[in-house]
């Protein structure tokens, strides 16, 4: 099992999709690539943020119990055969179609209802956050306090040019950088320090060009600031304070 093949079948293996031999090729893997750890953790956590928060909707057993019946009436193939020999379909199959067609506009117009978050991938930032804090992961790939060391060494590693500030004065001390990934997104990581505090930076490409307005949030405890600029998203998380999260965050997009 290599990367490229773990990333293929990732999300099948997630969904307990996979053979037992299959399983336990990716599981080897895991053991021993840390990209590839990371991966799947993101993922993870992508997935039980969904089945946390996605509405979900059961349909009206009046609803279940006529597609049962109408199933067990159409049978398998004859159905086809009955349209092509010109028979139309009987009422209980059309107030069935109806029924479907006004539940799946119901649900369709519920979610589009519901307020958007700031950003979708601030659970997987956090993921991506405990991740790299925890033992055995490497948090800095390159150390280093001075900027002009950090940003140059993520040129031909990332196709674009994260932001690197020198903030010391302001409380914040840049201690490197490594890449990570944020979901299935190649990301720069860029490692502050505020007293006893890690900031995770992830800057990441993004194909939308909108601006973001800064947006303070939690995730698990965490602190969680996101924005977008310039055709890059922004996710800052750490343990501090929240409003020193909101103030490096804003040190971090001012021009």
């Amino acid at each position: 099992m290599n990367c490229a093949r773990l990333q293929q079948v990732l999300d099948a293996h997630i969904d307990g999709e996979l053979d037992r031999a299959t399983s336990g090729e990716i599981r080897a893997h895991l053991a021993g690539c840390a990209a590839c750890a990371a991966l799947h953790a993101n993922r993870s956590a992508l997935r039980d943020a969904v089945r946390a928060h996605a509405p979900r909707h059961a349909a009206p057993a009046a609803l279940t119990t006529a597609i049962h019946r109408s199933l067990a009436r159409a049978g398998k193939p004859p159905r086809a055969r009955e349209i092509m020999a010109g028979h139309r379909p009987s009422w209980l199959h059309a107030a069935v179609f109806a029924c479907v067609a006004a539940l799946a506009g119901l649900m369709a117009g519920y979610w589009l209802a519901q307020p958007r978050p700031d950003h979708p991938l601030r659970e997987p930032a956090v993921a991506a956050h405990v991740t790299a804090l925890a033992s055995g992961k490497q948090l800095i790939q390159i150390a280093s306090t001075d900027r002009h060391t950090v940003k140059p060494w993520f040129q031909g590693k990332v196709d674009f040019a994260p932001p690197v500030k020198d903030l010391a004065g302001e409380g914040f001390v840049l201690s490197g950088g490594r890449l990570d990934q944020v979901a299935d997104k190649p990301a720069a990581a860029i490692v502050y320090q505020i007293r006893q505090h890690t900031i995770n930076l992830f800057v990441w490409r993004s194909t939308d060009r909108t601006p973001d307005a800064i947006t303070a949030t939690s995730e698990r405890g965490f602190s969680v600031v996101t924005w977008a600029a310039d055709g890059l998203r922004f996710a800052a998380v750490s343990d501090v304070d929240g409003r020193d999260l909101t103030r490096f965050a804003r040190l971090m997009a001012a021009t």
